[in-house]
């Protein structure tokens, strides 16, 4: 087991998982706190970025409660967590952000899209579904099915195309969402602090992978109109505050043809679609995470440079021991960022790091990012 920190004036925070969300915390903030990193693997992101490794699952409600050993405030690096061994961390007194009320119902996807509806916050219309049966589609075809828990990186949600898709639905809990045809698909990272006090990035333009629903690349900023851009922070914003629990917040919403905005997802917790802020912000999602943890005022959000990041994913056909390639010429490359996740064994679609290219429009970021692209690639060392 870890030593408890000997240093009381530097605050002590718990993660619960230790991936690569949890690594660019302890990075952005190891100077001025310290990090206890709950996760079975000692060898996981986090703990190699500097965090202390607290062994155990964060599904484990036990496990979780022993963070009270070392942090006096707690936050999470992924949605399938015990919730109640967060709740019991509150009533030991630790500082729990966001809260484990709103967490139960974040983590759960039917109840996080019945608690936007209660708020009077636009999205999608939706039914809930057993899928473990064969169902009818309110709305014709296509229709998505979504998972009420387990979901992550286009894992949980499936597109039935047509009534023949009905064998390959997901065998679960869950909500069937009508089908939105969309402009374009766009997130707002939203950091929220003590007080009530907001504080938003401008809107990126994310693009998925046809098969696996995976985030491919996102532009920053999203290529909209400023009004649409505008809209999409104030109904961000509006989402927020109507949650009223501090913490940063990634909203994913769909832009239809007529330019309605509807929220398509809230991941409470930073988001990839935040990555990009490591570079191209004055203060990245990382470092306002670690000050909403703090209890500190939230720091400004500007973006002072176009940028476009993508993620990269484990070679399809190659398994095995985590094998990194990437083209001599890019390194020490001025306007390329390359971020690994330190994750030892590669398998195909795993997300294993990101790419983060700046320039000074959005069209030379897009045309050199399409370029570096196919100079970095991460691939298991055995072919399947």
């Amino acid at each position: 087991m870890p030593l408890a920190s000997t240093n009381p004036e530097r605050l002590q925070i718990g993660i619960v998982g230790g991936g690569q969300l949890a690594a660019m915390l302890v990075a952005a903030g190891k100077h001025e706190s310290d990090f206890w990193v709950l996760d079975p693997d000692p060898g996981c992101p986090a703990a190699l970025a500097g965090g202390q490794h607290v062994p155990g699952s964060p599904t484990d409600r036990d496990a979780i409660a022993t963070l009270s050993e070392y942090a006096s405030v707690v936050t999470l690096d992924l949605e399938n967590v015990a919730v109640a061994g967060l709740e019991d961390l509150a009533a030991a007194g630790v500082r729990v952000i966001p809260g484990p009320v709103l967490l139960e119902r974040m983590t759960d996807k039917l109840e996080q899209k019945r608690l936007l509806q209660s708020l009077d916050i636009p999205t999608a219309p939706f039914v809930a579904t057993d899928g473990r049966e064969p169902f009818d589609s309110p709305w014709g075809y296509p229709v998505v099915q979504k998972a009420a828990r387990g979901g992550y990186d286009g894992r949980g949600v499936f597109v039935l195309h047509s009534e023949g898709d009905m064998d390959d639905r997901l065998r679960t809990d869950g909500f069937l969402e009508q089908y939105i045809e969309r402009r374009m698909e766009v997130s707002v990272m939203v950091a929220a602090g003590e007080g009530g006090e907001v504080r938003s990035y401008a809107p990126v333009e994310m693009v998925f992978r046809e098969t696996g629903n995976i985030l491919d690349y996102l532009i920053a900023p999203a290529r909209i109109e400023n009004d649409i851009a505008e809209a999409a922070v104030a109904l961000a914003n509006r989402t927020i505050r109507a949650l009223g629990n501090p913490g940063l917040y990634g909203i994913e919403m769909f832009l239809t043809p007529d330019n309605i905005l509807l929220v398509n997802e809230i991941s409470p917790r930073a988001h990839n679609s935040g990555h990009y802020t490591m570079e191209a912000c004055t203060y990245s999602q990382f470092d306002q995470q670690r000050r909403i943890i703090a209890g500190e005022a939230l720091l400004p959000t500007t973006q002072e440079t176009p940028a476009v990041m993508f993620n990269l994913l484990g070679l399809d056909g190659w398994q095995g021991d985590t094998v990194i390639e990437a083209d001599d010429s890019l390194e020490g490359a001025a306007d390329v960022f390359i971020h690994t996740y330190g994750k030892t064994t590669c398998n195909p679609g795993r997300k294993m790091g990101h790419v983060t290219v700046t320039a000074d429009t959005v069209d030379s970021a897009i045309t050199r990012a399409m370029t570096v692209r196919e100079q970095v690639h991460i691939r298991g060392s055995n072919p399947l």
